[in-house]
């Protein structure tokens, strides 16, 4: 049996063996801090953000179609894999490609985030190692910048627990 984390990992290695330039950021990224799978927040989906090029998406759908994952853009199915004019658009229009497997894990290709650029986050990203693998994972502060950016009332709720979170720990220490 398949579990989303499993699933999560190897899509992020299948990422990483295609040589993919990206940076994992959202939730899932902010999950690599984690002091323990404890304090790890649930979420539906893993947000990657590629480098802005046609030859890097077209990396990350390669790898992630080998692991048998479908694409959707916008909702509707995606299946220009191999076509450079269709892969050019959706990076001109910074357009999410949404990944999705049997098991029901997504994965967010994006192109574009609100509050920082792909620069700005590869620049200073973080390395963890994902079993054989290395993934860069943007930095803690930024990825919480992002989701303060985005304004979102998912995200403001998230803050708000995040920041309880740590308030907690401060005071049991």
């Amino acid at each position: 049996m398949s579990t989303a984390g499993s699933d999560f990992v190897a899509a992020l290695s299948a990422l990483a063996r295609a040589g993919a330039d990206f940076v994992v950021v959202g939730v899932g990224g902010i999950n690599f801090y984690a002091q323990d799978p404890s304090e790890a927040v649930a979420t539906l989906d893993l947000d990657v953000l590629l480098r802005p090029d046609p030859a890097v998406l077209r990396a990350a759908v390669a790898a992630l179609h080998g692991l048998s994952f479908t694409f959707a853009a916008g909702g509707e199915p995606f299946v220009d894999l191999d076509d450079d004019e269709a892969l050019a658009a959706v990076v001109r229009r910074r357009a999410t490609l949404t990944a999705r497997d049997a098991h029901g894990t997504q994965i967010d290709l994006m192109l574009t985030i609100t509050g920082a650029r792909y620069a700005e986050l590869e620049a200073d990203a973080v390395a963890f190692r994902l079993g054989d693998v290395t993934v860069r994972v943007g930095r803690l502060e930024r990825l919480l910048r992002a989701k303060e950016a985005a304004g979102r009332a998912k995200d403001r709720e998230f803050l708000r627990a995040f920041r309880a979170r740590l308030e907690k720990d401060r005071t049991q220490r």
